[in-house]
């Protein structure tokens, strides 16, 4: 039996945790990146069916709008629109910085947001190859700067923590960071190899 059907059969395990047993989450200030769309989408709805002020953290303002509509509808609560792009450090920097001008506190971070096996020639702003800038190097940059808020958070009584959402596309290759950095390596691994890392 191939190794993709074995992990296929027991991943991921039936969970034991679902939306009703999220807590009350009243006081607590939450961002989602990614938020517009998918698992984001879906994390937000669960965070605003229990009383957290969310901010969703999208590229896409008119994505984001939209999303947001679609969310007060179906839990009469409006999360807040955050504009961030994850491949973009600059970006990064200002969302960061809009952030914590308006909340001092934040107690949750969704590392949520990322794209899935674009052309190999796609780069971010600055440089870096789209998957590693977007899914790694943005969101530790994002973490890194809203980090003042959730210390601050974390002293108080609700506590902070950071949720990174990830792919289990790991298991099926290691990370080497010379295919990232290298442009004829990449293009040899090819965007799922590179993806997987």
């Amino acid at each position: 039996m191939a190794m993709f059907d074995i992990l296929a059969q027991s991943f991921p395990p039936k969970t034991k945790f679902t939306a009703e047993d999220v807590p009350d989450l009243s006081g607590k200030v939450i961002v989602v990146t990614g938020g517009n769309s998918g698992v984001g989408k879906e994390t937000v709805r669960v965070l605003l069916n229990h009383g957290a002020k969310v901010y969703m953290a999208s590229r896409s303002q008119e994505k984001a709008e939209s999303a947001i509509v679609d969310l007060k509808q179906l839990t009469g609560k409006e999360a807040i629109f955050l504009k961030l792009d994850l491949g973009d450090l600059k970006s990064v920097k200002v969302a960061a910085e809009e952030l914590q001008s308006k909340e001092p506190q934040l107690h949750v971070l969704f590392n949520n947001g990322g794209v899935m096996m674009p052309p190999v020639e796609d780069r971010t702003i600055d440089g870096y190859d789209l998957q590693f800038g977007t899914n790694v190097l943005g969101p530790f940059y994002f973490t890194k700067l809203v980090l003042p808020a959730l210390l601050a958070g974390a002293q108080s009584i609700h506590g902070a923590r950071v949720v990174n959402t990830s792919s289990g596309m790991h298991l099926m290759n290691q990370l080497h960071f010379k295919d990232i950095l290298d442009e004829n390596k990449r293009k040899k691994a090819g965007t799922q190899a590179l993806y997987s890392q």
